[in-house]
């Protein structure tokens, strides 16, 4: 009886295939993690690259619209390049010296994507090519007149010394070799602007702030600020800020603002 209980709790090998009877090979818990892994890491690849096709023939479908829907749209991007030419004849452009600052935070507001050719290359100019996007700009001649000719397309300010650190610190990133990257790594700012005297993120926000004489070289590193929707959503009523809409200028006001956006 007991020798007969020992054999039956005696774990018995399975029968290999030539008829003998062969243990199963031990797999590590870490190799088994590793398989699990890979197949979940396969599993999601798999759904992101279907997703992507799907997003692809959504973007590629073709999309018959009516005579008067093309028609309306012709018409709106021509009414806004004459009101841009006639802002160009009629509104007095502020004299850049004599303005309170030299540092300007431009915001382009959502609205009409489909724009005259014309106000689109303005907007790349100034890198706003993207809704809810904000750039540093320094104010001379040239900035002023480019936001008085995208006007209804953004708003814009002069931004204190508190929102400028909060924005990059924050929000910061900059291109090195044509690749975007966070500004969390001084060594990578030293790489790409310390032929200007800038080594540091202090030496940045420093560099923006002041406006200093490395201004342009330090602005188009940083990319666009990507900015968060405000709980109330601009509206794109082409209207300026001062007769109660959101585009335009608002001075010293802009930091408001970028404080909902931030």
């Amino acid at each position: 009886m007991g020798s007969g209980g020992d054999e039956a709790s005696r774990t018995v090998p399975p029968l290999a295939l030539g008829g003998t009877r062969e243990e199963l090979p031990y797999v590590k818990e870490t190799v088994l993690k590793k398989r699990k892994e890979n197949a979940d890491w396969a599993l999601r690849n798999r759904e992101r690259k279907a997703a992507k096709r799907q997003r692809i023939r959504a973007e590629n479908k073709v999309v018959v619209k009516r005579p008067e829907e093309l028609v309306a749209a012709f018409r709106s991007k021509e009414r806004d390049f004459l009101r841009m030419r006639t802002r160009l004849k009629v509104r007095k452009q502020p004299n850049a010296e004599a303005l309170s600052s030299k540092l300007i935070f431009a915001i382009r507001i959502p609205g009409s994507v489909d724009l005259h050719p014309h106000i689109r290359k303005v907007l790349r100019k100034l890198r706003l090519t993207k809704v809810l996007t904000g750039v540093f700009l320094k104010a001379t001649e040239l900035t002023l007149k480019r936001l008085l000719m995208v006007e209804p397309f953004v708003t814009y300010g002069f931004p204190n010394l508190k929102n400028v650190k909060e924005l990059i610190y924050k929000k910061g990133r900059g291109f090195l070799d044509k690749e975007p990257f966070p500004l969390t790594n001084n060594d990578l700012i030293e790489k790409a602007l310390g032929d200007h005297g800038i080594i540091c993120l202090e030496d940045l926000v420093h560099e923006i702030a002041t406006v200093g004489p490395h201004f342009g070289n330090a602005s188009n590193f940083l990319m666009p600020f990507r900015l968060k929707c405000p709980e109330r959503r601009l509206q794109m009523k082409k209207k300026p800020y001062k007769d109660g809409g959101d585009s335009g200028d608002r001075g010293d006001k802009i930091n408001e603002l970028i404080e909902k956006l931030n």
